[in-house]
């Protein structure tokens, strides 16, 4: 058969079972996982059925035309040329029902796809369209963070590079910056201070929890990663914050740990401050005991819930203390 010629293919042993998930459907087809997606995203086939929760659903019709792609492309015909000639095809179709592309997960995959193929302008066109799919902790919670968990795994198991790590951190951090900035309605007016320990360099986790703060109608500051003590003090007397939330991934020394607990403790004054983070457990009595409050995990949904939480009962806490000492002067 010539490279401009196609034929309808022989009925296949395809099982009659289904639907079946992407990794069962590159098991039948012997197509990976990434060119499945590839091909939806670049060509239109297939065109998996989609459940609540954003997952792809292949039937038989999916497998025949996966099938009969790969036997095209594997005779040397161009992806795109096969597709167009699948796309007049008479493959039988199917009455199975096609549920509504979730935009989200879409979203999700378009990125995912880009950060594995280093495809960094691709990745830029996906991330600035995931901004107007919704509200920001929609953005965060659909998205971003199910991106960032998927690399993170995917690396932990070997199947993506250190440079993969690096690439979707900086470039899905350029993106939760960008919300949290934008997140704060206008009306706010309590301000809320964030910041790394002064050896920490992760700061995802503080922009997860700043968004979600502005969204609730504080405004926060994010001073980012490595903040010594020193600049907490002069960022306190200079914003007047509500609250200074600190954030440690990996705990320091013990020498290292109280001297920067004293240091922090002393900065913020009388100004509640709340300390989270992965490496908060070893030194949360230390915190404690200096007035601070903690939060033990790390950045998630549930993290950033538990971190505003506590934030909450920390300014409570604040009035009440301010205001009986009003009562007291008063009196």
């Amino acid at each position: 058969m010539g490279r401009g010629e196609w034929t309808a293919p022989r009925p296949h042993s395809a099982p009659s079972g289904g639907p079946y998930r992407i990794n069962a459907m590159s098991e039948l087809t012997g197509v990976p996982g990434p060119t499945l997606r590839a091909w939806e995203r670049r060509y239109g086939i297939p065109v998996p059925m989609r459940t609540a929760s954003g997952y792809r659903l292949y039937g038989a019709h999916d497998i025949a035309q996966v099938r009969e792609m790969r036997r095209l492309c594997d005779g040397g015909m161009a992806a795109a040329e096969a597709a167009k000639l699948l796309s007049r095809s008479n493959l039988p179709s199917t009455d199975e029902p096609r549920a509504p592309v979730d935009p989200y997960a879409a979203s999700l995959d378009a990125v995912l796809d880009a950060i594995v193929r280093f495809d960094d302008v691709e990745l830029e066109l996906q991330l600035r369209k995931a901004m107007f799919l919704g509200t920001a902790t929609a953005i965060l919670d659909h998205v971003v963070a199910p991106a960032l968990r998927e690399v993170g795994r995917r690396w932990r198991e070997g199947e993506l590079s250190i440079a993969h790590e690096h690439l979707a951190s900086q470039r899905l951090g350029t993106v939760m910056r960008d919300l949290a900035r934008l997140a704060p309605r206008a009306d706010a007016h309590e301000t809320v201070l964030l910041a790394s320990f002064a050896d920490d360099d992760h700061e995802l986790a503080l922009l997860d929890v700043a968004t979600r703060f502005g969204v609730e109608g504080l405004r926060p500051i994010v001073l980012g990663a490595r903040t010594p003590p020193d600049a907490i003090r002069a960022a306190v007397d200079g914003f007047s914050p509500a609250l200074v939330g600190l954030s440690v991934t990996l705990t320091p020394n013990p020498t290292r740990a109280r001297e920067l607990v004293d240091a922090y403790a002393a900065a913020c004054g009388s100004v509640p401050w709340v300390v989270g983070g992965a490496g908060v457990p070893p030194i949360a009595a230390m915190i404690r005991a200096r007035g601070g409050s903690v939060v033990e995990g790390s950045s998630s949904p549930e993290y950033a819930a538990e971190f505003r939480a506590v934030a909450r009962a920390a300014l409570k806490r604040a009035s009440l203390r301010s205001n009986f000492s009003s009562r007291r002067q008063a009196s």
